[in-house]
């Protein structure tokens, strides 16, 4: 089993996550500038995930491509375009209303 560590930050430590925060923001602007030419449906989605994915190197292109892909997933088949196929939640009968009434609202 992993076993995770805390300890006093190291200036290395601190230089490799401000790097690794930088790779993160540059991969997400990224995949913004790519998903306005593939779209952000499923197959868009995939295409953008892939290429962000494959144009960060190693692990950090990894990471990308599935945390992209989590992020479908875990919106449920309506993200996938499946609707409310499957038992997705939705918000009853009225699926056009939000979930939570606002006070004061309509």
């Amino acid at each position: 089993m992993a076993t995770a560590s805390i300890g006093v930050p190291t200036m290395g430590g601190v230089q490799s996550s401000i790097m690794n925060y930088a790779v993160g923001i540059g991969a997400g602007l990224l995949y913004n500038v790519i998903s306005g030419f593939t779209g952000s449906g499923l197959i868009g989605g995939a295409l953008s995930a892939s290429i962000t994915g494959a144009a960060v190197r190693g692990v950090a292109g990894e990471m990308v491509a599935v945390s992209s892909g989590f992020a479908v997933g875990q919106s449920g088949f309506e993200a996938l375009g499946l609707g409310a196929m499957f038992g997705a939640k939705t918000n009853g009968s009225d699926a056009d209303l939000p979930a939570i009434e606002l006070i004061g609202g309509p």
